[in-house]
């Protein structure tokens, strides 16, 4: 787990809460939001505190260790891998399904957007909503 040494390069403490909170984001294929964290953690350690999970997720995205991103009505996290491309997200509004998509360039059409303003986009987080294949297709 050397993502989480940055706690400690931070000044942070790298307390055993935290530990865990971040192996148990790193195990979880995809996206996952802090209720479904937390239920996870209290099957192997019953009466976790749900504060401490959110807390962690919180400091996690500060250092740049977790991706925080609204898709539907709740908040999810996401590990950052070293290594792993930036991409986007594609929400199904009929199943709740979530699609990662890659998109690892700021669009040239956010850019020419941006820059009347003065403004230099770094990155970009795009949210697409529609209707996924298995909605689509006639049952």
């Amino acid at each position: 787990m050397i993502g989480i040494e940055a706690l400690r390069q931070q000044g942070r403490r790298l307390t055993p809460q935290r530990r865990l909170v971040y192996a148990a984001l790193l195990e979880h294929p995809g996206h996952v939001t802090a209720d479904e964290l937390c239920s996870a953690i209290s099957r192997r350690l019953p009466g976790f505190q749900r504060t401490t999970v959110y807390r962690t997720l919180d400091l996690l995205v500060e250092l740049g260790l977790a991706r925080k991103v609204q898709l539907g009505h709740a908040n999810s996290y996401e590990a950052v891998k070293a290594g792993s491309e930036s991409h986007q997200h594609l929400v199904c509004d009929r199943c709740g399904g979530t699609f990662d998509v890659s998109c690892p360039e700021v669009p040239a059409w956010v850019e020419s957007a941006a820059r009347p303003m003065g403004f230099s986009v770094e990155r970009v987080e795009l949210l697409g909503h529609g209707t996924c294949r298995g909605c689509a297709e006639p049952s």
